[in-house]
């Protein structure tokens, strides 16, 4: 089981030093805006991943004046004793040093509304986690890529030499892509029955790229005309997307339906990768309460527990009813600096 059993920051945005002693468990952050909830996420996030699920709107993660940043972690995986450490100015953590971690953002809405870089990323992730060789096959991808848009830029003229290593490989993604929304579909079916939300709804994959290769192929050699004169070619990685559809339809929802299906599709995700790596990630879950009613709320924290080993959740105030549950350890967040609570020993 993966839990973090202390966490130590230094100099991370608003976080000057902060040391933790955390159980296993939900861990609740409550504090206002601004006062350093998400970075906290954030800390563990960057000591497992290697990077910030924040974009560069939110600036350097070193804090204004601090001579660096540093994170250590320590804590249990597998029943053995680890320990992982990020320093900013080596600033990359490999994937294989890390703890298993999956992000509910305050923004997950977007994974169903926004653009479609968003959910080609979302699927690629979790490829990367079922299928051996996709580092592999995505720098095979980019290099016959990059010569083949160069052969075009130059006009396209000779033999088109790459064009069936390009297609080889983009194909290999296609069905990758594609086997794992099949997975990910029948999870994100099975969730919303067993969750009783959003019932009806489908995930439905959609790409122009053949996962046959030679299909691929007749594809680039009919498009060679245009790309010449685009001078790249058209029919690239980019050219996936899933939505969800009802009845045969694109389904378009509230903010809160949209986040709820996001939620539901980070915990189909999940089952998909248990399926061939059992053990449960650390869940960072990011202001849930925003824009869901209290049952909701309520529905989906029991999920992601049900989940995990550890949840690590923020939030503007102190857990309600709905989500409280026994043992709950609570923390005070507030300009920067960090505050036990009593923890919750009783769901009330």
């Amino acid at each position: 089981m993966a839990w973090i059993e202390h966490l130590r920051i230094r100099g991370l945005r608003n976080l000057a030093a902060v040391e933790l002693s955390l159980s296993e468990g939900h861990v609740c952050l409550v504090g206002g805006n601004g006062a350093g909830k998400t970075s906290l996420l954030e800390a563990v996030y960057l000591v497992n991943r290697g990077g910030s699920f924040r974009g560069r709107r939110h600036g350097p993660v070193v804090m204004h004046g601090a001579a660096g940043a540093s994170i250590d972690l320590a804590g249990y995986q597998g029943g053995h004793a680890v320990r992982r450490q990020w320093r900013s100015e080596l600033g990359v953590v490999t994937r294989e040093t890390g703890l298993p971690v999956r992000l509910v953002g305050s923004a997950m809405h977007a994974l169903v509304e926004g653009d479609p870089e968003l959910r080609r990323r979302f699927i690629d992730w979790n490829v990367f986690h079922v299928e051996h060789g996709l580092a592999e096959l995505r720098s095979r991808l980019r290099r016959s890529a990059a010569q083949r848009n160069a052969w075009l830029r130059a006009g396209g003229q000779g033999a088109a030499i790459w064009d069936a290593e390009y297609a080889a490989a983009l194909s290999i993604l296609a069905k990758v892509r594609a086997d794992l929304l099949d997975r990910l579909r029948q999870a994100f079916h099975t969730l919303a029955l067993e969750l009783g939300v959003l019932d009806g709804l489908e995930l439905v994959w959609r790409s122009d790229i053949p996962t046959d290769p030679d299909q691929t192929l007749a594809v680039l050699q009919r498009q060679l005309p245009g790309d010449v004169g685009r001078g790249y070619t058209y029919l690239s990685a980019s050219r996936g997307d899933f939505c969800l559809q009802r009845d045969g339809t694109t389904w378009v929802g509230s903010r809160g339906q949209n986040k709820t299906a996001g939620v539901l599709l980070q915990l189909a995700a999940d089952r998909v990768v248990r399926e061939q790596y059992p053990e449960p990630s650390i869940w960072l879950v990011d202001d849930l309460p925003a824009e869901l009613d209290r049952e909701r709320q309520a529905l989906l924290y029991g999920a992601i527990r049900a989940a995990s080993t550890q949840v690590l959740s923020t939030a503007l105030e102190s857990p309600g009813s709905a989500v409280r549950q026994a043992g709950m350890q609570v923390f005070h967040v507030e300009h920067g600096t960090v505050r036990s609570m009593p923890s919750l020993r009783a769901v009330v």
